[in-house]
């Protein structure tokens, strides 16, 4: 799955960067819009403010962003707090561009990248007090592998925020099935937990004070910028493709984007953020 994870990244990092404006804003994930919070750019760093207020991160504290892209969340986390984070993820092209962009930002002393599995680090146990992760977890073949790394890692009094996609609903439709696996297949996604399942394998572990907020509500315009995206892309797409110049991952990715937005309307799916804490 780590081979297929890294081509796609690889191979979509053009759409993000003319889509999703990946060089003003450094991140993958989905904007959170709220009344001060409206244009693009503006929600995409705003979820890092949510999670940051979620998490109650501090200066003292010692960040693990888990799948951290090409590090925007752990440069905004290092400027606004000055606390020290260390980013990780399995494609080699993000670390080097996380390294960059910590170095122009300036806070390459307190942030550090290295090239990982979030599901079995090197690290020492109990080596962080935050661990974050943004649109990464369901990357995971076995969500409860990186849950029982990430308690692993977490010193006691530790917290864990994670945002990302979680299935809403038990009955799904043969139709809404098949769109479903067209979506997550296309970003790379193996599959996606329930709400219920993922809250039942934080408390299993031990974790305590588990909430989840649904935020659906406040990621919308981000799916509907996706869809109508996807709508306008995709003829031309074809085209591109057929000229040898866009390949099938690509194409993939351009249906993955209307399909989240029709899945994510109908309440197949949530977007919401889950916050828990080891004793």
């Amino acid at each position: 799955m780590h081979e297929k994870i890294i081509d796609y990244y690889n191979q979509c990092e053009i759409d993000y960067k003319l889509l999703w404006g990946l060089g003003r804003c450094y991140a993958l994930h989905y904007g959170y819009y709220d009344k001060e919070h409206v244009t693009h750019v503006q929600a995409v760093n705003n979820m890092n403010r949510v999670l940051a207020q979620r998490a109650h991160v501090n200066a003292a504290d010692h960040v693990l962003d888990a799948g951290c892209g090409i590090g925007g969340s752990s440069v905004w986390i290092a400027q606004d707090f000055g606390a020290k984070v260390t980013g990780v993820s399995v494609i080699s092209r993000h670390i080097q561009k996380a390294r960059e962009l910590a170095d122009k930002c300036g806070v390459s002393d307190l942030t550090h990248f290295e090239l990982q599995n979030y599901n079995r680090t090197t690290f020492s146990g109990e080596s962080f007090t935050v661990i974050w992760a943004i649109e990464s977890v369901c990357h995971a073949e076995d969500k409860r592998k990186f849950l029982a790394e990430a308690w692993r890692l977490l010193k006691p009094g530790g917290r864990l925020i994670i945002a990302d996609g979680f299935l809403n609903r038990v009955e799904i439709s043969a139709r809404e099935r098949n769109h479903l696996a067209k979506w997550l297949d296309g970003w790379a996604v193996p599959n996606l937990a329930h709400i219920n399942e993922f809250h039942g394998y934080l408390e299993q572990l031990g974790f305590k004070n588990v909430s989840f907020s649904d935020e659906t509500k406040h990621v919308l315009p981000s799916s509907a910028k996706l869809r109508i995206a996807a709508i306008f892309v995709y003829l031309p797409g074809k085209l591109m493709q057929w000229l040898g110049i866009r390949t099938e991952v690509q194409m993939k990715n351009i249906l993955s984007a209307y399909y989240q937005w029709s899945l994510l309307r109908n309440r197949v799916w949530s977007y919401g953020i889950f916050y828990a804490e080891k004793p």
